[in-house]
């Protein structure tokens, strides 16, 4: 399973399922008469290729992610000294506390994060091409 979900990194992985099947296809050939071998390359192989063909069904969905680029409002929830926000909804103490929404509703998150830069690190974690509007 490649690293990342990026059309490209699909396709190469593809690709290597492929010549996996190859390879077990010619090592199917080169056995001697022996049925039980032959099945287990012969799994295999269809195995191999039956791995290829999901990645190569992600390709869309990973295309379709690359060019969804919505505005982000990134805001952090202000806390009392007791852990509790303006409307009076507990969240504890600890690190800062931020909310992340887009206008079609895709995102609408409240997480925790060390700084303005890690939350928005957490929020291209999921949409890549994000853009912020504060």
């Amino acid at each position: 399973m490649p690293e990342t979900e990026t059309a490209e990194a699909l396709e190469g992985s593809a690709q290597l399922m492929e010549a996996y099947a190859n390879r077990a296809e010619r090592q199917k050939e080169n056995r001697p008469a022996d049925g039980w071998k032959v099945s287990c390359w012969q799994m295999a192989a269809t195995d191999f290729r039956q791995k290829a063909a999901e990645y190569r069904a992600r390709i869309p969905a990973a295309k379709a992610m690359v060019a969804y680029a919505p505005k982000v409002t990134l805001q952090r929830v202000r806390l009392d000294s007791g852990g509790y926000d303006h409307c009076g909804a507990y969240w504890g103490i600890g690190s800062p506390l931020y909310w992340a929404a887009t206008d079609d509703g895709q995102l609408d998150e409240t997480f925790r994060a060390s700084s303005r830069d890690a939350a928005k690190a957490h929020v291209r974690e999921s949409i890549p091409h994000a853009t912020f509007y504060n």
